[in-house]
């Protein structure tokens, strides 16, 4: 196979076994693709805390919540300040993560920990402690 250029000059000459092998590589590779979650979407994991049992409402570190997919940064909104804290409330890269931290013996339901993209897409995580 040779390459002509607009004006008619030869760039390069690459063989037909070479193009077809070169062309089967980047077929078997996918194509590419966005390894860091979907982009039309926000996803977490995990995507609801439930911890403790019912009337433990004590102090401590909670998990970390992995965020991908959607357009990062991602922004962080706790709906219980009272009860729980969050150790970054902006989030940089798709696949970074957040740790929940338990405050004040606060049992709680349900309380959403909102995630926002830089597109303004939204996820809650739920979480409870507690109950």
């Amino acid at each position: 196979m040779t390459y002509t250029s607009m004006d008619n000059r030869r760039r390069a000459r690459i063989p037909a076994w070479t193009a077809a092998a070169l062309v089967a590589v980047l077929a078997g590779c996918g194509g590419g693709g966005n390894e860091s979650g979907p982009a039309e979407t926000l996803e977490a994991m995990p995507n609801a805390v439930s911890v403790g049992v019912t009337g433990d409402c004590s102090e401590g570190m909670g998990p970390t919540v992995t965020v991908w997919g959607g357009q990062p940064p991602y922004k962080l909104t706790n709906s219980m300040p009272t009860g729980m804290t969050l150790d970054k409330s902006r989030l940089t890269y798709s696949g970074e993560g957040f740790t929940i931290r338990f405050i004040n013996g606060v049992c709680m339901t349900n309380m959403p920990i909102s995630i926002e993209d830089d597109m303004g897409r939204l996820l809650h995580v739920l979480v409870s402690k507690g109950a």
